[in-house]
């Protein structure tokens, strides 16, 4: 099948960490027999007023990807631009239909730029649209004037909705009542097991290791709030008289902040940077607990990565990752400091297997699984649209 991948979130040489899962999906639908056009139009900041560069090629994993990159001083105002990118948009269709490649399904990710996009091309070309839901955000974009009502009406003429995970679709239902429930279906992301796998610990060690995993940036509205687990961890390390080691990976402005609270508190921290996959399966799979404390969460990619090490999380009780964690494979803590400190003294009072908490999620996310999953939808909205 013909399938037109559209999106706004991709990996580029200069953002390479941006919308990575978004290029999994594209490889495991491809993986599933697919002939996939990864279609990315990608609004950059730069020195310039103004600059298009295109390019066309084969990814790592044969996957074909024409990205538009469109760098200004004044990007705020490109990606905000709907119209401008619909543009560029329909000319590269043009052409690629054109070239022989008929898209039989437009399957757009986010549903801003991307998905307002993907429904005026799929009206145009007289194709279904599917929807990939990841963004964590859609209430206060939903609440914009303009936007929402075009955000809304495009999710309303998709023939199927794929958000990635239970608290994503209700928070979708609970904000557009008038959605047909009936055509939104649940596909997680992307994860690798051949790189997040278990390996043996030592036995014992003196120091309990912890690791966290994220961008660590200063925001507005903050998404992690990794305060939370430094400070519990210190005042642990005191009641319980144990020697702990923290190491956080990723890199972010609010580093030295952080690494002033580490010192502060008389933390042993260990600030690594930005890592690869192999590189962060590693610190996993020698870490003893993994900590991630939000204040929300669509699905939790780390999360999972941890699990497939067979390392037990202490996370926050916050959006999708109640339906991850549980008593056999970590602790849910309220955002306090009080509770992540019980959380963790439980943690550590636990005998988690290990092995099993890896084994429980080896296939589940798979790249095979998930291109099964989408593939099926795939199938289903050929039968119905030919009924």
């Amino acid at each position: 099948m013909n399938i037109l991948f559209l999106t706004s979130w991709y990996p580029t040489i200069n953002n390479p960490n941006l919308g990575v899962f978004i290029k999994e999906h594209a490889h495991a639908i491809s993986s599933a027999g697919n002939s996939v056009v990864v279609l990315a139009i990608v609004a950059t900041r730069s020195d310039k007023i103004w600059s298009k560069i295109v390019t066309d090629s084969f990814d790592e994993n044969g996957v074909r990807t024409i990205t538009i990159e469109l760098n200004s001083r004044f990007r705020d105002i490109v990606y905000h631009a709907i119209p401008i990118q619909y543009y560029f948009v329909k000319n590269a269709v043009k052409k690629l239909i054109a070239d022989g490649f008929e898209p039989e399904i437009i399957h757009s990710n986010v549903i801003f730029p991307a998905g307002i996009i993907g429904n005026w091309l799929a009206d145009r070309l007289k194709k279904p649209h599917i929807i990939s839901e990841h963004w964590s955000r859609i209430k206060g974009f939903l609440s914009k004037p303009i936007f929402g009502r075009l955000a809304i009406k495009s999710y309303q003429n998709a023939i199927r909705i794929l958000p990635v995970s239970i608290f994503l679709k209700k928070r979708m239902l609970d904000l557009i009542p008038t959605l047909d429930a009936s055509r939104i279906q649940i596909v997680g992301n992307v994860i690798d097991s051949n790189i997040f796998n278990y390996k043996e610990r030592s036995p014992f060690s003196e120091t309990l290791h912890f690791c966290a995993v994220a961008t660590w940036a200063n925001k507005k509205v903050p998404d992690k709030t990794p305060e939370l687990f430094i400070e519990a961890l210190a005042q642990l390390q005191i009641e319980i008289k144990q020697s702990i080691q923290l190491t956080m990976v990723g890199g972010g402005d609010k580093i030295p902040e952080l690494e002033a609270l580490c010192s502060l508190k008389g933390l042993k921290v260990q600030f690594v940077g930005a890592r690869t996959k192999n590189e962060i399966a590693n610190y996993l799979q020698k870490s003893d607990y993994f900590v991630h404390a939000s204040t929300i969460e669509t699905f939790g990619v780390v999360v999972v990565e941890a699990l497939l090490c067979g390392t037990p999380v202490i996370c926050s009780n916050v959006g999708a990752l109640p339906e991850i964690i549980n008593e056999s494979n970590g602790v849910l803590c309220e955002n306090t400091v009080e509770n992540w400190i019980e959380g963790i003294k439980r943690a550590i009072e636990t005998n988690f297997q290990k092995n099993k908490i890896a084994s429980d999620f080896k296939q589940k996310f798979s790249t095979l699984q998930i291109g099964e999953e989408i593939n099926n939808v795939y199938n289903d909205v050929c039968k119905v649209r030919f009924l």
